[in-house]
């Protein structure tokens, strides 16, 4: 007998039991709840207080594309001095933005990666505003992939980006930001980086920094997220994966494994809209606005997305942490269709 399967099951049916009973029993407690949660939904924008934007300079990193690219605009016509971190300074993305000839947007080349061009940054910063209110850190980049399948080297790419070059930009700048009690704002879904933010928060407290994480839902729609030029380059990883695998693990996952991922960045490739995609945006935008000016901004904004009714990931990551295991396994199965066999995912 497979006790675990059958502790799970009553575990089911505890849970189901319980909360019929409550729904049935506390149907009041639950109706009012669900009323004072609508309200305060509807009050709490009334009530905010907002400090003036005064042309306060915002660091932006990641501007080639996505969030980064949109917020930089946003910000720079709202009034606020406006430095835009890119990767590429002769980029699409970075030509783009110099062709809106926003007086207070300025571009700036910054790998994440590279602490010269960090140095550089902060003397770029200080010499033109002489201080900063706050930083939008959004630079990120990933390789989506098996544990299997990734190389390891594709790991600490993701890394140095992800999280060492977070880590960097906030050490590089926050000096400025303690003198002028500004607001770091954080842009990203990585755990790391939410631990580093948890942590900075609360280390800031005592100078008057806020620090808040903006945790976007699906948005792969109306960002760079699956531009030409990033299913190009994961088509490029997903070769070297290949390459680079075991003669084991190609029998056992066939060559048609790997691609799946690229396919569905491919996908959303379709989908996205360029004329648009400002647009799709602006909830996220809006959220790291208040948490710009608002003198009490929240330590996390979940922002769902999605182009239907519900972004079925934002719904997850609200109830994920309260779910037992063998609930959300199963519901995550459902969605992404892991547990299925590799012959039934590659047909």
């Amino acid at each position: 007998m497979n006790t675990t399967l059958v502790y799970r099951m009553l575990m089911f049916i505890f849970l189901s039991f319980f909360t019929i009973n409550i729904c049935i029993d506390y149907y009041v407690y639950i109706i009012s709840l669900l009323v004072l949660k609508i309200t305060y939904s509807y009050v709490e924008p009334k009530f905010k207080e907002l400090l003036p934007v005064d042309k306060k300079a915002v660091l932006i990193t990641g501007c080639d594309t996505g969030f980064g690219h949109f917020i930089a605009i946003r910000l720079a016509k709202d009034g606020f001095i406006v430095f835009a971190g890119v990767l590429d300074i002769n980029g699409k993305g970075a030509n783009t933005l110099k062709d809106r000839k926003l007086q207070n947007l300025h571009l700036i080349q910054l790998d994440v990666t590279k602490s010269v061009e960090i140095q550089e940054a902060v003397n770029h910063v200080q010499k033109t505003s002489g201080g900063l209110w706050g930083i939008i850190n959004n630079a990120g980049f990933g390789i989506p992939g098996d544990i299997e399948f990734v190389l390891l080297y594709h790991y600490r790419k993701c890394q140095e980006v992800n999280l060492n070059g977070q880590i960097a930009i906030v050490k590089a700048f926050l000096p400025m930001i303690r003198k002028s009690k500004g607001f770091s704002n954080y842009v990203i879904t990585k755990h790391g980086v939410e631990t580093l933010t948890d942590s900075l928060r609360l280390e800031m407290a005592k100078f008057g920094v806020g620090v808040s994480m903006i945790e976007p839902g699906s948005y792969s729609h109306a960002t760079g997220f699956a531009s030409d030029e990033v299913c190009g380059r994961l088509k490029k990883y997903v070769d070297e994966m290949w390459h680079a695998s075991t003669p084991e693990m190609k029998e056992t996952y066939g060559e048609k494994y790997p691609y799946l991922v690229y396919k569905m960045f491919l996908g959303f490739n379709s989908d996205y809209n360029d004329a648009i995609a400002e647009t799709f945006v602006v909830p996220v935008m809006d959220a790291m606005v208040d948490a710009l000016v608002n003198i009490r901004p929240k330590p996390r904004f979940l922002v769902a997305g999605g182009t239907g009714l519900c972004d079925i990931n934002a719904f997850y990551a609200y109830f994920y942490q309260y779910m037992p295991e063998f609930i959300s396994d199963y519901i995550i199965s459902r969605h992404t269709g892991c547990y299925n066999p590799i012959a039934e995912q590659t047909s």
